[in-house]
C-alpha cells in the first residue's frame, strides 16, 4: 500500500510517500521545507501556503494521484498549535474525501526513530523541540527491537527542570538529547545531558510513516476514528490559561 506521511509541528514542513509491503516500509519520495517565521517581500508563508504544492510534487515524483493513496500518516505534535492544526486538518480532509484510513503518532517519537541508528540498543533518547518561554517539548524513548518505545509520556517543562527528570528514569544517567530544543538550551543541558551525534533536529515524515504503518496496514476507513484524531498539544493554549472556566459572559 502507498501512504502519505506529514509533519507540521515546527517551522519545518516534512512530507513523504512510502510503500508499505510484506518486506517492510520503503520511502518512495520525500520533501522537507523550512518555512520563514514571517512574510518576505509579501510572499505567502506558512504550511498552509506551501502544503498543497509539496504534496503535489511528491505525487508527481511517484507518478500517482491523491485518490490512489491507500492511507495517511500524520505527526500529532507537540509543537506549533497552528502548524499542527493545518497539517491534521489537511490530512483528515484527504482521508475523509477519499475514504482512506488515517493514523497519527507523536512527532517526538518520529525524531527518536529517525535518530535511533546513531545510538546503541537500549539507549535512552531524549528528542527536544523548542517550546519557547524557556521550555522544551521533550520525549523519552528507548531504542529496542529495531525501533523505539516510549518510557514516559511526552512533556513540556522548563529546560532547567529536564535534567532532574531524566536522571530519575531508568538509564537516565547515560541518556542522550538532540533536536532544535537541545540546541536552543545547550548551555543549560550540555553539562549533564550528552548530545546524540545525529543530524536530526525536527520531526521526520518518513519516520512518521514507519511508525503509523502497522496501524494502517490492512486498515479500513473509519469515520469515528478519523473524527477522534486530535493534535497532541501537551501545553495548554493561551486562552485555556487565561480563561480556565471559559470566556466570561458578555455584559
Amino acid at each position: 500500500m502507498l501512504i502519505a506521511a506529514l509533519d507540521t509541528a515546527t517551522l519545518t514542513l516534512s512530507a513523504a510517500l512510502l510503500e508499505v509491503g510484506e518486506a517492510g516500509v520503503s520511502v518512495m519520495a520525500e520533501r522537507t521545507e523550512h518555512q520563514p517565521p514571517r512574510s518576505v517581500a509579501g510572499a505567502p508563508v506558512g504550511h498552509g501556503a506551501r502544503l498543497p504544492a509539496v504534496i503535489g510534487d511528491l505525487l508527481l515524483a511517484c507518478d500517482t494521484r491523491l485518490p490512489q493513496l491507500d492511507g495517511f500518516a500524520i505527526g500529532l505534535g507537540p509543537g506549533s498549535f497552528t502548524g499542527l492544526r493545518i497539517g491534521l486538518a489537511t490530512f483528515k480532509g484527504f482521508a475523509y474525501a477519499n475514504r482512506r484510513p488515517i493514523a497519527g503518532v507523536s512527532s517526538l517519537a518520529s525524531m527518536a526513530l529517525a535518530a535511533a541508528a546513531a545510538a546503541p540498543p537500549g539507549a535512552l533518547l531524549v528528542p527536544l523541540l523548542d517550546a519557547r518561554k524557556g521550555e522544551v517539548y521533550a520525549g523519552f524513548y528507548r531504542v529496542e527491537g529495531g525501533g523505539v518505545a516510549a518510557i514516559r509520556a511526552d512533556a513540556v517543562l522548563p529546560a532547567s527542570s529536564l535534567l532532574a527528570l531524566v536522571q530519575e528514569l531508568p538509564g537516565g544517567a547515560s541518556a542522550a538529547g538532540f533536536g532544535e530544543g537541545y540546541e536552543a538550551y545547550a548551555e543549560v543541558l550540555s553539562p549533564a545531558l550528552a548530545r546524540l551525534p545525529t543530524p536530526i533536529r525536527v520531526p521526520n515524515a518518513a519516520a512518521i510513516g514507519r511508525l503509523c504503518a502497522p496501524a494502517l496496514r490492512d486498515a479500513c476507513f473509519d469515520v469515528a476514528r478519523l473524527a477522534a484524531l486530535e493534535p497532541h498539544y501537551v501545553r495548554k493554549s493561551e486562552a485555556e490559561v487565561k480563561f480556565p472556566e471559559g470566556l466570561p459572559p458578555r455584559p
